[in-house]
């Protein structure tokens, strides 16, 4: 349990003993608030939230007495408002007292008042019950408090004598604001209320508890940002509190001629990675500072601020030294880098963006929509409009629309991705949109100069209209009511924009046509006045395999990947020599079956007589397996230059300065070869090279066995090692053949070639290539079309490609999905199938997470 500070007494506090002093008829009241939850702060709270730093009564007084310093004069406010400060400071934190029956509905997934699902924060918060129970009512603990004074004090919020008025619902705003931002205080409190005698500006009070809340910060207790901000993940409170502290627990300090106020922090650190979170703390007090000095500006006197922008920092340090410098970014030169073609290689690939975040937004909403008896369901809509008349370019969608948060906290903050918010990955959706680096509307300006974008959330009454200007950090963001329009809607300049696309709209829907998974989407690319393309690129489009080919879906093998695989029988299995494809004259090294490998001893049985290279008649007599080492053979073919060739050899041997192998590789369509068979236990050694009359190029073959079969003597000749995968199925009788990639397995060549394309959640990564790392030879794999819904695998910055890591994955879990398919499609007869099954056991051993049982 929490140690109580007991230095503070309620009826001690400078707010408290104001009211006592003009013997308000409030004092009851805030009595009373403190009587109804001391209990829930002291107690409750400690028992829910063992790791937390404090939020009791300590807390709270400690605050009051910070409101008592912010306030330029209490004198001036009224009663009823010194009692909104006192029962907000009190009242503010108490949604974290939640009760035990709460915590209960909020397991079972089951809890009325977040839409946030615990099972999802649980799985974030790796399955720790307790900081998944504590960040889940931290996040709506404010809206919690809300309810508790709703619920529960509304017999006692009531104006002296007049208990039929009440301020029940502003103190709940309140409260609920100090989690909130400036803007929603704007829009839920107002500056001049009135019950009975008594005028309140709850703006202002929202602005002094805010401040009051992050000032109690000292030795004894941390604030929750600041406390985020040091992740002592692993460590308790007291170990790393061991390396700073903070002095002063008065932080307002008023200078006595010009009666300007400061907040001031002394302290010492002794850690310098803590103390640059002190000071980011210290920039958030400054924020919030300006923030409360600038809301308070228009009101009237009695509410004003007068206190310095910028708080004063004194931090000693113990063991290191700390300059006054900190690293800064220039807007400018950051954002020509990030939204440019330096990162995405072409301007069109701005579109690319603008539709994806579309695509995402439709998505989005499809998932949450809930639909009620009668009314049509959602149909998701995307549009492209071309106006060279208005000079525009709109990209607009019917999807999810941003609410002001969105677009403060993420839209205009660069590099901090809506997708990956703890906000919305609690949300816990199916669907999982590619967006990950929350840079990629800036590739906009690739596109044009000026943008202006329009939007709604579709459960919001506000339309907001922000402009933009490339190079320029200011942006305008208007605000009006108007439920009509919903979604997002991009506009561009128009002429710089059909620049990129070589001033021709087909350029526009042929990009378009290649980039996006369609499924789902009412996609169109409307030309004004008339002219109306439909976008369709669609994977489930029901159009059947042609012919002699089968479909595979990867669905039926793999979770979370999507997609088909266009296979069909190429070749037969090995079950005997002359059904590997040789050179047409074929010899065998015949070394006899003493000669010991490597051995430099001579042998009476060696003469010179042996025949040591053998020409095979009938190779369907030769055992594969004598000549199979680990599932491959390994043989020779050498070219045999005779007479038939002697005239452009000779040429060639002049022009490249005798270069034998060059030579042989621009006649090799013309030359007479031979492939020489080698036993397996001779293959390790085995080397290309050139031959010529001075070396053998096997033991006791040399260049004269190759004059000997037509091989001119005045030439050299090349000696190449070739090599033919075979896994065994039966010793002597069925093998399979296979390959192994050592390189991209295809690339994307032109619209009419078959698809080989990777896209992952639904937008194409376009220089992707398959490169399946281990591919049986008796099918042909005509067509790869893949879509990964997973958030596992993420696109670089470009989201042209992925990583080497996540790109071999892919590979391997495709290969393996499709071999398992042809397994099951193809036909094979039973010794067959049993052979690939097996192939696919060594080959493809390890699951991924991705295969289905």
């Amino acid at each position: 349990m929490t140690k109580i500070d007991n230095s503070l007494k309620f009826d001690e506090l400078e707010l408290v003993k104001y009211l006592t002093g003009l013997n308000s008829s409030f004092l009851p009241v805030v009595t009373g608030i403190y009587n109804n939850v001391k209990d829930s702060l002291d107690n409750r709270i400690p028992a829910i939230f063992p790791k937390y730093t404090l939020h009791n009564t300590s807390h709270s007084f400690r605050i009051i007495n910070y409101m008592a310093k912010l306030v330029a004069n209490i004198t001036e406010l009224s009663e009823l408002e010194i009692t909104l400060l006192i029962c907000a400071a009190l009242l503010h934190d108490v949604g974290m007292a939640i009760s035990e029956a709460d915590i209960e509905l909020i397991k079972r997934d089951d809890f009325p008042f977040s839409n946030f699902k615990y099972s999802t924060m649980l799985r974030l918060m790796d399955n720790d019950d307790v900081a998944a129970i504590q960040e889940y009512v931290r996040r709506i603990h404010a809206d919690l408090s809300g309810r508790y004074i709703r619920e529960n004090l509304k017999s006692i919020l009531v104006i002296p004598d007049l208990a039929s008025l009440d301020y029940t619902e502003e103190l709940a705003l309140i409260c609920e604001s100090h989690t909130k931002d400036y803007d929603w205080i704007k829009a839920h409190l107002n500056t001049h209320d009135i019950r009975g005698n008594y005028s309140f500006n709850a703006q202002f009070i929202s602005c002094i508890l805010r401040l009051g809340d992050i000032l109690d910060i000292d030795g004894n207790r941390t604030p929750y940002k600041l406390y985020e901000l040091i992740a002592p993940k692993g460590k308790s409170d007291e170990e790393w509190r061991q390396h700073f502290v903070i002095f002063n627990n008065d932080k307002i300090v008023e200078n006595e001629k010009t009666h300007q106020r400061n907040i001031v922090f002394h302290g010492k650190s002794k850690n310098a990675d803590i103390h640059r979170k002190i000071l980011t703390y210290i920039d958030w007090v400054e924020t919030e500072l300006v923030g409360a000095i600038a809301l308070v500006s228009s009101m009237k006197n009695q509410y004003n601020l007068p206190f310095d922008e910028k708080p004063k920092v004194n931090i000693q340090t113990e063991g290191y030294t700390f300059s006054g410098y900190k690293m800064t970014l220039k807007f400018e030169a950051i954002s020509s880098l990030l939204m440019g073609e330096k990162i995405y290689g072409n301007k069109s690939l701005g579109l690319r963006e603008l539709i994806q975040n579309s695509l995402d937004a439709c998505r989005i909403r499809q998932e949450n929509e809930k639909i009620a008896f009668g009314d049509d369901p959602y149909e998701p809509r995307v549009r492209v409009i071309i106006d060279k008349e208005k000079s525009q370019v709109i990209i607009k969608d019917n999807g999810v629309g941003m609410s002001i948060d969105i677009i403060k906290n993420h839209f205009l903050n660069i590099g901090v991705s809506y997708y990956q918010s703890f906000e919305f990955l609690l949300k816990d959706l199916a669907y999982k949109p590619i967006g990950n680096y929350g840079i990629g509307f800036l590739s906009c300006f690739m596109l044009s100069d000026k943008v202006t974008v329009r939007t709604r959330h579709y459960q919001s009454k506000f339309q907001y209209l922000i402009q933009l200007e490339k190079g320029n950090e200011w942006t305008s963001l208007t605000e009006k009511e108007d439920i009509t329009f919903f979604g997002t809607e991009v506009i561009l300049s128009y002429t710089p924009f059909i620049g990129v696309f070589e001033n021709q709209v087909v350029k526009v829907k042929e990009f378009l046509s290649r980039f996006f998974l369609t499924d789902g989407i009412n996609f169109k690319l409307l030309e004004q006045p008339e002219t109306q393309f439909d976008i369709k690129n669609e994977l489930f489009d029901g159009t059947p395999a042609e012919k002699g080919f089968i479909k595979i879906w990867l669905s039926d093998y793999l979770n979370d990947i999507e997609g088909y695989a266009l296979i069909r029988n190429k070749t037969n299995f090995i079950t005997s020599f002359n059904e590997i494809p040789l050179d047409e004259e074929i010899y065998r090294y015949n070394p006899p079956k003493e000669y010991p490998e490597e051995s430099e001893e001579e042998d009476d049985i060696f003469t010179p007589k042996r025949e040591w290279l053998v020409k095979v008649s009938d190779i369907s007599e030769i055992n594969i397996d004598d000549y199979t080492n680990v599932d491959e053979i390994k043989y020779l073919t050498i070219p045999i230059i005779d007479s038939d060739n002697d005239e452009d050899f000779s040429s060639g041997m002049k022009f490249t300065g005798d270069d034998t192998k060059e030579v042989i590789e621009k006649l090799e369509d013309q030359l007479n070869w031979i492939t020489i068979l080698i036993p397996k236990e001779y293959q390790k050694n085995l080397r290309e090279e050139e031959i010529t009359k001075r070396n053998e190029f096997l033991d006791n073959v040399t260049f004269e066995d190759l004059v000997d079969i037509g091989q001119l003597s005045r030439y050299p000749t090349y000696v190449f090692v070739e090599t033919t995968k075979l896994f065994e199925g039966r010793k002597n009788e069925l093998y399979l053949p296979f390959e192994i990639s050592q390189r991209p397995y295809w690339y994307y060549s032109s619209p009419s070639s078959p698809r080989k394309e990777l896209f992952i959640r639904n937008v194409l990564i376009k220089d992707f290539h398959f490169n399946l790392p281990v591919t049986a030879s008796v099918f042909d794999i005509a067509t790869i079309v893949t879509n990964i819904k997973s958030r596992k695998f993420i696109p670089d910055i470009s989201r042209n490609n992925i990583d080497n890591v996540s790109d071999q994955m892919i590979n391997y879990i495709i290969s393996k999905a499709i071999h398992l398919g042809a397994i099951d499609k193809l036909g094979y007869e039973t010794d067959e199938r049993k052979t690939l099954i097996a192939f696919v056991e060594k080959f493809y051993s390890s699951k991924t997470e991705f295969e289905k049982d």
